[in-house]
């Protein structure tokens, strides 16, 4: 058995959508970050990641590549998902 362990965490910013696990949720703030900012789903795909000992999600999906600029995270985590069932 293998277990990894996940963590984000983004600021707070006005004017922008709060995404929470890839469901957009009503509020006068949302997540600051380079993609949608999904902390929920960040950690998530950071725990899958470590568990399969494949680093983590800013090694695949780099904030200074413009390709991942405001990228669904659900997007994203299928791609971990492909990744977990290579492995």
């Amino acid at each position: 058995m293998k277990v990894g362990i996940g963590f984000d965490v983004h600021p707070f910013k006005k004017d922008r959508n709060l995404i929470l696990g890839g469901i957009q949720i009503e509020y006068e703030f949302g997540l600051y970050g380079h993609s949608d900012a999904d902390v929920l789903t960040h950690a998530l795909m950071d725990a899958i990641l470590g568990a399969l000992g494949a680093g983590d999600i800013g090694q695949h999906f780099p904030d200074d590549d413009p390709q991942y600029r405001d990228i669904d995270s659900m997007i994203l985590l299928d791609r971990v998902h492909s990744l977990m069932k290579k492995k």
